[in-house]
């Protein structure tokens, strides 16, 4: 016999009444696991290890249990006497507030101080997007009519001079602050003795060289005189950068200038993220960039072209889809300008824009001076100067018996299986969650949008057996913020303008907003921590000690000993202190023919203390002794 399923009037109310009445009970629950760890000292052990005391556990369970009670007392209280108005009083409570439940994991998450490894908690970042998204989405959906009008009319009341520039004014006074904050601990770091001979050194040489009229100089990496570096990177944009260091010719104007100019950067993308969605989705975006971890960790290791290029790509994207042709080229080769690898991403960029079909005309000609600058540099003008010396962090993709650039690229045609195979290590999967994590996976979402994240993975998670091109604490990150932001834009814009589409895009902007907050909790350097990694080493906010004040005085000191025109050899730190003239070494790789020999004596590395002692046998004399710091000469002749 067959028997029809049937509810009762009875069972419908009670099934209304239920869900949203246990959702209630559930997210109060949440409330009472997570408030308690908020501010204990016991959390970081408690959410890696499991470590917590029977009598503090048995408190977090019985909050837990106090909770889920309370939460069904207050779901009985707005239901009342089950009339259908109260009904959808309780369903609309459950889902506002559904993004609560959150609470009972994020405690752990935004402690600064729980987490050491890495890949873990980059999972742990990951896994967050696809469970908070749907319940911004609950929330979102459930917001009431009558809110969203008190809302606009709120908006509708300012002064149209107000809306128009308030959220100008929020990234303005957001992207000052970052560049603030930024220079003066940057600065900071340097007195601290955590910049290095790589790079900072290497730069300052470079650019005073530039000013001086002699150009591609780095006798820190080539002791043979101008042009010499061109067989390393073509950095044409320091001509242009120039003037701008020539305000304060040393390290910490390099300093100083990095952080303005990546600062700079969420301009762009709010330009360009009002005109594609919304101002507000352009606020977001850009405090998303100024908030963004590996941003963070390029700033603080010393100075490099690649988050500084990242700039001026996202210059020009947001000039290119303005339609502002001069303001496009200018940006367009200030970011080419930068390293010769820059025109390999936007080569990509522009084949990407032809194929979509967007301004056909203009993608060839960004595609073809790219792909021309690219291959003209790489294979034919840097090779004229000698080795390439970074081909080796691609030694694992070589073909047989063709250790250079074209095999790299021979091996990317015939042997895909392996190429991919070499990305599937947990420090790849770890790096690539750092980069896309934080911005909810926005451009993973539209397949026509993967294109932009080839430049960034071409130079990074192809290379193999160079973990630096793996760590969002160094420079490499920043081929990736180029292109990734835009794409985040683009991403939320393709949601449309629907009601379903702008539900989905609050969503995902909202889930943006917290996965970046714990993602710059967690390895981010605001606000100052003893937990944030830049490079090689510990970022340290403190200010020096008197030790380090008195190194940075005995540094100053030595300078005015040194003649300018004399060949100085340096230890790793103290270079960058020293290393704005003509012939600055480096001592670890030797001292000979030197006229000067200045090393530390405060935690020195070996390859120094190796060469230092070498001079002194080797007749070089003291002539400067204080505060750690020591400088030989040369004897002279007869």
């Amino acid at each position: 016999m067959n028997e029809t399923f049937a509810t009762t009037p009875v069972d419908r109310t009670v099934g209304k009444i239920a869900r949203p009445l246990l959702g209630l009970a559930c997210l109060n629950a949440a409330l009472g696991l997570g408030l308690p760890q908020t501010l204990a000292s016991w959390t970081p052990a408690f959410v890696t290890s499991n470590a917590l005391a029977k009598s503090q556990r048995g408190l977090v369970l019985l909050l837990a249990a106090g909770g889920f009670a309370l939460g069904a007392a207050l779901g009985l209280y707005l239901w009342r006497s089950g009339k259908r108005a109260n009904d959808r009083r309780l369903s609309v409570a459950a889902r506002l507030c559904a993004p609560l439940a959150l609470i009972a994991v994020l405690p752990g998450l935004l402690r600064m101080d729980g987490w050491a490894d890495q890949l873990v908690f980059a999972l742990m970042l990951g896994t967050l997007v696809f469970v908070a998204e749907p319940m911004f989405r609950l929330a979102t959906e459930a917001w009431p009519l009558s809110w969203q009008a008190r809302t606009a009319a709120v908006f509708a009341k300012m002064p149209a001079p107000t809306k128009r520039w308030l959220p100008a004014f929020v990234v303005a006074a957001a992207t000052l602050t970052y560049a603030l904050y930024m220079g003066f601990f940057v600065l900071r770091n340097h007195q601290n003795f955590n910049t290095y001979n790589w790079d900072l050194g290497h730069y300052d040489t470079e650019f005073w060289n530039f000013l001086h009229g002699n150009p591609f100089r780095n006798t820190l990496l080539f002791r043979e005189g101008n042009w010499a570096n061109l067989r390393n990177h073509v950095q044409l944009t320091t001509v242009v950068l120039a003037p701008l260091y020539a305000l304060w010719p040393r390290a910490e104007g390099l300093l100083l200038m990095q952080a303005f100019i990546v600062a700079a950067g969420a301009i762009p993308i709010y330009r360009f993220a009002k005109r594609r969605v919304s101002a507000t989705c352009g606020v977001v975006l850009a405090c998303a960039y100024l908030l963004y971890p590996p941003t963070h960790g390029a700033q603080f290791f010393d100075f490099h072209w690649q988050p500084i290029a990242a700039v001026f790509i996202l210059a020009a994207f947001d000039a290119f889809d303005a339609n502002n042709r001069k303001l496009f080229w200018l940006f367009f080769i200030l970011a080419i300008g930068c390293r010769e690898d820059v025109s390999a991403g936007t080569a990509i960029v522009g084949l990407w824009l032809f194929v979509i079909g967007y301004r056909v005309r203009m993608a060839a000609v960004i595609f073809v001076v790219s792909a021309s600058y690219f291959v003209a540099l790489r294979f034919f003008v840097m090779p004229a100067f000698g080795a390439w010396g970074f081909a080796d962090i691609y030694k694992e993709l070589f073909p047989q018996g063709e250790a250079s650039f074209v095999g790299i690229v021979k091996t990317l045609l015939t042997n895909p299986l392996f190429v991919f195979r070499t990305l599937l290590t947990p420090d790849k999967l770890r790096y690539s969650l750092q980069i896309l994590a934080p911005l909810a996976f926005l451009p993973l979402r539209r397949a026509y949008l993967l294109p932009l994240l080839i430049p960034g993975a071409f130079f990074t998670l192809l290379t193999t057996q160079y973990g630096a091109t793996l760590e969002m604490n160094f420079q490499y990150s920043g081929l990736f913020t180029a292109y990734i932001f835009p794409a985040a834009a683009l991403a939320l814009a393709s949601f449309g303008c629907s009601a379903e589409g702008l539900l989905r895009r609050r969503a995902a902007m909202a889930t943006m907003i917290l996965c970046t907050i714990v993602a710059t909790t967690q390895w981010g350097a605001f606000p100052p921590r003893k937990t944030f990694k830049a490079a090689y080493g510990w970022i340290d906010f403190e200010p020096p000690t008197d030790e380090e004040y008195a190194r940075l005085r005995a540094l100053e000191h030595v300078r005015t000993m040194i003649p300018a025109n004399a060949i100085l050899a340096a230890s790793d730190r103290e270079i960058p202190h020293v290393s704005n003239r003509k012939d600055c070494w480096n001592l670890s790789v030797g001292f000979e023919g030197s006229d000067y020999v200045l090393y530390t004596t405060v935690n020195p590395i070996p390859p120094d203390t190796e060469q230092a002692a070498a001079a002194v046998r080797a007749g070089y004399k003291t002539v400067f002794n204080s505060a750690g710091i020591r400088l030989l000469e040369r004897p002279k002749g007869p």
